[in-house]
């Protein structure tokens, strides 16, 4: 039986994570053992209600001893959390798996979720921005210094790539329900919901012309499932049989950008505004014109809303920036590797999920006092 370590915090139990463990339960409900790192005994147990044959521990991602240890145990490991900040939990990882390849057992895989914001640009809301290919324009991807986000931790993926099985993720924005249990709606909504609420309207950056993409979590939960598919047959000695000409689905050019199309903010925003309106967040579906600092500054506002003009920006490193940077850039990708493998994406637009994702979100937003 193959077995499959999540090591970090919200990585089996996130947005994403959520999806995909509950895709592979759903494949393989009795083929594989699934151990997940849970931040807290409540999560694990509800974890655990949910999926009784996963097994958890529980620490976070500064238990680099515990990573490393469960890691080394594994024939597959998958992180599907944030990863831009914890570039040592993701050495662990590696030291761990590597570990494991010496002492004798067959060589482990290791997936990684990263993002296309490695190539935003410049957070203007202009258009005609340049569209990125996960084939074409691999080894400048790959070559990206660490100035841009997420750089840092796929470089340390790629080298590790002589002695584990290595693939990059690296999905636009997701969007969409998830049958995550503490994460079932995109981490972009909170900030969404309270800008917009601040604002009292709909917003853009300049004209809001930028081009992002986005996918729709079960779409990206599919992209893991295929790699998961090669490797648990690989390691079962049954490889699956490719046409000749397939690119390699593991190694240092392993990069599968996600995508399931692309839409400006104006738009995006011209399909969430009305639905904000209905719901009585916003009294106006108009949008207004801000800039990045003011964006940045009244998304600390809180569910209240409550809105300091003359506030210090959040510091540039901040969720709050790199959440309101996205209001304004372009991320513009093709998603030609999964491609090659059958993949595409079913489940529709961004726009689409609105009706759903918004009500539920609201529903269980926190309240001020």
């Amino acid at each position: 039986m193959a077995k499959i370590f999540w090591w970090n915090s919200i990585g089996g139990t996130g947005h994403v994570g959520g999806a995909v463990v509950h895709k592979i339960l759903e494949q393989y409900p009795s083929d594989v053992q699934i151990k997940v790192m849970a931040r807290g005994e409540d999560k694990a147990s509800r974890l655990v209600a949910k999926y009784p044959q996963v097994q958890t521990v529980i620490g976070d991602m500064s238990d680099e001893d515990k990573i490393e240890a469960a890691s080394r145990e594994a024939d597959i490991v998958i992180n599907a959390a944030p990863d831009i900040t914890h570039s040592k939990a993701i050495a662990a990882v590696i030291r761990g798996l590597k570990a494991r390849a010496e002492s004798g057992s067959p060589k482990s895989y290791y997936i990684h979720t990263s993002g296309a914001s490695l190539i935003w640009d410049e957070p203007e809301g202009h258009k005609d921005a340049r569209c990125w290919d996960d084939i074409a324009d691999i080894k400048e991807l790959s070559e990206k210094g660490e100035a841009h986000t997420h750089a840092v931790t796929d470089t340390l993926v790629r080298e590790a790539s002589p002695d584990v099985n290595v693939a990059i993720v690296s999905p636009g924005f997701v969007c969409g329900m998830s049958p995550s249990l503490e994460h079932p709606t995109p981490i972009t909504t909170p900030a969404l919901v309270t800008t917009a609420r601040a604002f009292n309207s709909g917003f853009q950056i300049a004209q809001g012309e930028n081009t992002v993409a986005w996918i729709h979590v079960m779409d990206l939960a599919r992209i893991f499932m295929i790699l998961v598919d090669d490797a648990l047959a690989a390691l079962a000695g049954k490889p699956i049989e490719r046409p000749a000409g397939v690119l390699p689905l593991w190694g240092p050019e392993a990069y599968y950008f996600g995508t399931g199309g692309e839409i400006s903010f104006a738009d995006f925003m011209k399909g969430l505004a009305p639905v904000l309106h209905e719901h009585g967040v916003i009294k106006s579906t108009e949008l207004k014109s801000v800039n990045v600092t003011e964006a940045a500054r009244i998304s600390l506002a809180g569910p209240g809303g409550e809105y300091d003009a003359d506030a210090p920006p959040p510091p540039p490193d901040s969720w709050a920036m790199h959440i309101s940077i996205m209001y304004g850039v372009n991320m513009r990708i093709n998603a030609s590797r999964i491609g090659r493998l059958g993949w595409k994406p079913e489940m529709g637009s961004v726009v689409d999920t609105f009706r759903e994702v918004v009500p539920y979100y609201l529903a269980r937003e926190p309240k001020t006092v």
